[in-house]
């Protein structure tokens, strides 16, 4: 009797594992689905989950679509999603076997909102981002003039672009028509006027190599100005667009 109770108290120092934990252990995976199943006991976890599917695959579609999204594609997955998300809803109130709720159901509710933001917030960034920086237009603005120029001439300057931005900054660059004649560049000044759009008639005036800067307002993508070239008599000048850009 003495060797059977020393023998049964001795047993746990053994090391060995209790019955039925020498199965495998679940993936990562599996493991985070039962938590999720477990905390989604309650019906208003669920719906909880839901709604922020909802809001999230619904409120990722508006920003997707303001940001010139195609209306088709962004319906398209929004309707996936959201149809995916519907799909897993009779499968909650189910019981297994064993009693227990499914497994994947809750999980995916709450995967869903968090894939979207995965991936959605840093393609905003990165969109935020790229949207800030200026756009070069200089080899987009086109010159309306005939060489040589004088003074008192007046060339129209045109600009169309497809990334418009509120403000235009502009150089122009003189230089002399015949490199042999007298220099009169550093005398030479010009006036530009708006003619177009939400900032028409703006006028700015400096000399060459000056940054005029025009604000054209938002949504603007044709711009047109006009160059007015006053120059010493005599001089005979060439007009040329040093830099341009949009900005904000």
């Amino acid at each position: 009797m003495t060797n059977d109770v020393s023998s049964a108290t001795a047993s746990p120092s053994t090391g060995a594992d209790p019955p039925g934990d020498d199965g495998p252990r679940p993936s990562w995976l599996r493991r985070a689905a039962l938590r999720v199943r477990d905390a989604a006991a309650g019906a208003w976890v669920i719906t909880f989950l839901l709604l922020a599917d909802l809001v999230t695959v619904l409120g990722a579609g508006a920003v997707w679509l303001t940001l010139g999204g195609d209306a088709t594609l962004v319906g398209v997955t929004a309707a996936a999603l959201l149809a995916f998300a519907a799909a897993m809803l009779p499968l909650i109130g189910r019981r297994g076997p064993d009693g227990q709720a499914p497994l994947w159901p809750p999980f995916v509710l709450m995967v869903i909102p968090l894939a979207v933001l995965a991936v959605g917030l840093p393609s905003w960034g990165t969109w935020a981002f790229l949207d800030s920086r200026p756009v070069d237009v200089a080899n987009r603005v086109e010159l309306d003039t005939a060489a040589p120029l004088v003074h008192n001439d007046t060339v129209h300057a045109s600009l169309h672009t497809d990334d418009p931005k509120p403000r235009l900054t502009i150089t122009f660059d003189v230089t002399p028509h015949d490199p042999a004649a007298p220099v009169c560049v550093p005398g030479t000044e010009l006036t530009v006027t708006s003619s177009a759009g939400a900032g028409k008639d703006q006028v700015r005036a400096g000399a060459p190599g000056t940054e005029f800067v025009f604000t054209l307002g938002r949504g603007v993508t044709d711009v047109e100005l006009s160059v007015l070239l006053d120059a010493e008599q005599g001089c005979e000048v060439d007009l040329s667009v040093a830099s341009a850009y949009l900005d904000d």
